[in-house]
C-alpha cells in the first residue's frame, strides 16, 4: 500500500479536560470535526465512554496515573448524538465509533442507531464495536460488567444480520429478539462496515474479529505508537484468521496512535507517541501503510485547533 492511500482519522476530544485541559462543549467538538475535514483528515471518530475513574480504569490500557488522581471522575458526551451533529455539518469525512460499547445499548437499538446515522450521513459510517473495558462506569451506571465478552458475542449475533437486512430471531443467555428487522432498512446494502476493537488479542476476541469483523482496530495511543508494537498486536489476529478459515488479507486494519506535536510533556504517562518534525511523523505513518494498515486515527497533543493546524503539515508531507 502506498502512503498516499493511507486514510487518516482524528479521534475527537469529547471528555473531561480533553482539549489540553479544557472540557469542550458539544458545539466545540463538532467544530473540531469540521476543521479536521477542512485540513485533510479522511475520518473522525468518537469513543464511547460515559463516566469513569481514570486512576482505576486506565490500568486496563496499561496507564498508571499518580495517586493524586485517585477518586477523580471523568465523563464524556454520548458518541452517537455527537456523530449525528457532525454528519449535519460535514460532507466528506467518514464517521466512526472507536468503539461503541455493546453493553450500553440493546443490540437491536444499537443497530437501528447505526443505520440511522449511516442514512443521515449518506453512507459515511464505520460501526466500531467492542465489549467494554472500564469497570467503574459499568458499575456506577448499572450496566453488567461480568462476562462481557459473552454478552458481546450475543450482541454481534443480532447487530450484524439486522444491518444486512435480515429478520432476526435470537434467544441467548443475555439477549433475545423475535422477528426483529430494521425498517426502513439501512441505507447501504449490507449496512455500514463493522470494525471490532481489541486490546490484547486474547483468543475469544481474536476469534470474533476473525469471524465477524470487516475491520480490526487496536488502540496504541496509551502505550507504544510504533509499528513494532502494532505488529505484536496483529500477530494473534492474523493467526485467528488462519485458524478460522479466513484470509488475513481480507481483514482491513486500523490503528489508533498518539502523536506529539506540542512543546509540553505528553499527557499520558508511559506512552511513547509518534513525534518529531512533520516529515518524521509522516514517515512513521507511511511505515504503517507499507505494513498493510489502511487506516490510522490519531490522538494528537495538543488536542486543539492549533494542534490540528500543525498536523495539517504532516498530512501535506504524507500526501506529497
Amino acid at each position: 500500500m502506498e502512503p498516499r492511500e493511507l486514510a487518516l482519522g482524528l479521534l475527537l476530544p469529547s471528555w473531561t479536560g480533553a482539549m489540553d485541559g479544557v472540557t469542550p462543549r458539544v458545539r466545540e467538538v463538532v467544530e473540531i470535526a469540521r476543521l479536521a475535514e477542512a485540513v485533510g483528515f479522511d475520518s473522525v471518530w468518537m469513543s464511547d465512554h460515559l463516566y469513569y475513574e481514570p486512576h482505576t480504569d486506565f490500568r486496563v490500557v496499561g496507564v498508571e496515573l499518580p495517586d493524586e488522581f485517585a477518586g477523580v471522575k471523568n465523563g464524556q458526551w454520548e458518541c452517537f448524538s455527537v456523530l449525528n451533529a457532525v454528519a449535519a455539518v460535514t460532507t466528506r469525512v467518514t464517521l466512526g465509533t472507536l468503539v461503541a460499547n455493546t453493553g450500553f445499548r440493546n443490540p437491536a437499538l444499537l443497530a437501528r442507531m447505526a443505520a440511522t446515522l449511516d442514512d443521515f450521513s449518506d453512507g459515511r459510517v464505520i460501526l466500531g464495536l467492542g465489549a467494554g473495558d472500564f469497570v467503574t462506569e459499568h458499575r456506577a451506571l448499572g450496566y453488567p460488567f461480568e462476562r462481557r465478552v459473552s454478552r458481546f458475542e450475543e450482541a454481534l449475533a443480532i447487530i450484524r444480520p439486522l444491518l444486512r437486512g435480515e429478520t432476526v430471531d435470537f434467544t441467548g443467555e443475555f439477549q433475545r429478539c423475535e422477528q426483529a428487522a430494521l425498517l426502513p432498512p439501512a441505507a447501504r446494502a449490507g449496512g455500514p462496515p463493522i470494525m471490532i476493537g481489541s486490546l490484547e488479542g486474547r483468543p475469544r476476541m481474536s476469534r470474533l474479529v476473525a469471524t465477524h469483523a470487516d475491520l480490526w482496530n487496536t488502540m496504541l495511543a496509551f502505550g507504544g505508537s510504533d509499528l513494532t508494537t502494532w505488529q505484536r498486536a496483529w500477530a494473534p489476529i492474523a493467526a485467528a484468521c488462519e485458524r478460522h478459515g479466513r484470509d488475513p488479507a481480507s481483514l482491513a486494519r486500523h490503528a489508533t496512535v498518539g502523536v506529539d506535536l506540542g512543546d509540553s510533556p505528553y499527557p499520558i504517562p508511559g506512552a511513547t507517541p509518534l513525534a518529531g518534525s512533520p516529515a518524521a511523523i509522516a514517515e512513521a505513518l507511511a511505515a504503517f501503510a507499507t505494513a498493510g494498515v489502511g487506516h490510522v486515527s490519531i490522538m494528537p497533543h495538543p488536542w486543539t485547533r492549533g494542534g490540528l493546524e500543525r498536523f495539517a503539515r504532516v498530512i501535506e508531507c504524507l500526501r506529497a
